[in-house]
């Protein structure tokens, strides 16, 4: 009652009306009572916020909604007993990295914002072992909702192009902090202008990553052909976000496939014209066509961007390699600022640009054990599980080197985490009983409660 009590008071103290004070101090006493009572609904809300109001805030507030859900998962995670109690060594390390990231927060300190957008960041990152701590099935419900919710999100963004142009959309989810102003992202290529998907998430890359990770995750909660489906309409999905980081993850996953996952000589003729007739197809429509093949080239001006970034990063690192620029800066809050500096457009150099050498490094050293754990998910018998593998090594090894908002941008973040908590599961499936032998839960695991036993 108490944070009741004071989030309401906070909302009026902020201007707002006492209608939305309101609002709020109801959504709390709902939000108290199911973390209490009910903490699995949480987990399943925060799936359904992640796809469809990734850019979402708490009514009446600044704080966003994926934060919220996030501290409160993490927090019925705290508080209600679980049946899998020992960690992976994938989440031992996530939690060391926290640590080491909260050492050039410290050292480089300047106000409130580097506090917020590390326990924004933090708790992306810390998602993977609240996660993990789900039963087998309760994963599997969330993945599930995530997916189902992600298509939504898809056809959402999809009206919005064809539509729904004038973005009354956004109009209807103003309470949650959308507008109108800030739908649609555009590529420009001389004289035409041509629209992307991103609906809901805004920036099309960031939706990029989200329909990848939902494309991958659904290929381990879904069977048969509901699986294929649901992965080929968000597919369709990260082929209108014209993202090049999430399409060509795509396509390097498949040869990946070819290259090292075993399989028969129809599985292998299936894969190849599946990347034969998505290229022919991609080719077909101008905005694809111009957007894929002229990328690297003289006249992308993303490309050539990305070079002089890349070719100033030692410079701008003079003098921060030890700690960083920091969290809370200008750039990674400021589009405008972001266009002007120019900072690198690559996960790994961007984790040293805002926290130094250190966190780079061990960033990149999560990242490449997560890849050879992919890679043994890349070798099982079960094409999905293959196929899961091929996908996380080519997101990191490609389009983690493309794309930034893995390390910046919090849904980004959090949809990492998801595709790690997912690989775990992926390796589970396979049998890889050396690597997940510590998160075997119980023989007999009871369901989620929130009592406690009393003994006789």
């Amino acid at each position: 009652m108490t944070a009741v009590a004071v989030g309401t008071f906070g909302c009026l103290l902020a201007g707002e009306s006492v209608v939305t004070a309101a609002f709020l101090g109801i959504a709390l006493i709902a939000g108290a009572y199911v973390g209490l009572q009910h903490p699995t609904w949480l987990w399943w809300a925060l799936a359904v916020v992640v796809a469809v109001l990734p850019a979402g805030y708490v009514p009446g507030t600044p704080v966003p909604l994926i934060f919220t859900l996030t501290m409160a998962v993490l927090l019925a995670t705290v508080l209600h007993p679980r049946d899998t109690v020992s960690c992976t060594p994938l989440e031992y390390a996530l939690i060391a990295f926290v640590g080491v990231a909260g050492l050039s927060v410290v050292a480089t300190l300047h106000k409130v914002d580097d506090i917020v957008e590390y326990a924004k960041w933090s708790g992306a990152i810390l998602l993977v072992v609240a996660l993990l701590r789900l039963r087998a099935d309760q994963l599997r419900t969330f993945g599930r909702v995530f997916v189902v919710a992600s298509v939504v999100s898809a056809a959402t963004g999809l009206a919005m192009l064809t539509i729904d142009k004038s973005a009354r959309t956004f109009d209807l989810l103003s309470p949650f902090g959308y507008d109108a102003s800030s739908a649609g992202r555009f590529v420009f290529d001389g004289a035409s202008v041509t629209a992307r998907l991103s609906g809901t998430y805004i920036d099309p890359n960031a939706a990029g990553i989200g329909f990848l990770a939902a494309l991958m995750i659904s290929l381990l909660v879904f069977e048969g052909r509901r699986r294929w489906v649901l992965a080929l309409l968000l597919f369709a999905a990260v082929a209108m976000t014209l993202s090049r980081a999430a399409i060509f993850s795509v396509v390097l996953a498949l040869l990946l496939m070819l290259a090292f996952h075993t399989m028969s000589t129809r599985g292998r003729t299936a894969i190849i014209g599946t990347l034969a007739g998505g290229m022919a197809l991609l080719s077909a429509i101008p905005a694809s066509r111009r957007r894929i093949f002229s990328s690297f080239g003289e006249s992308d001006t993303g490309s050539t961007a990305r070079t002089d970034a890349l070719r100033e990063f030692p410079e701008k690192m003079s003098g921060h390699w030890l700690f960083g620029h920091g969290w809370g800066i200008a750039e990674f809050k400021d589009p405008e600022k972001a266009f002007t500096i120019n900072y690198v457009a690559n996960a790994p150099l961007l984790s040293v640009y805002r926290g130094g050498l250190l966190v780079g490094i061990v960033f990149t050293a999560i990242m490449i054990y997560a890849c050879y754990l992919a890679y043994r998910c890349l070798r099982s018998s079960r094409s999905e599980i293959a196929l899961y593998g091929g996908c996380f090594i080519a997101f990191f090894v490609l389009g983690m080197q493309l794309d930034f908002s893995t390390v910046s941008i919090p849904v980004s973040v959090t949809d990492l985490s998801l595709m790690l908590v997912f690989l775990i599961v992926a390796l589970r499936s396979s049998g890889a009983d050396d690597l997940v032998r510590h998160t075997r839960p119980a023989e007999h695991p009871a369901p989620l409660s929130v009592r406690t036993r009393v003994p006789r």
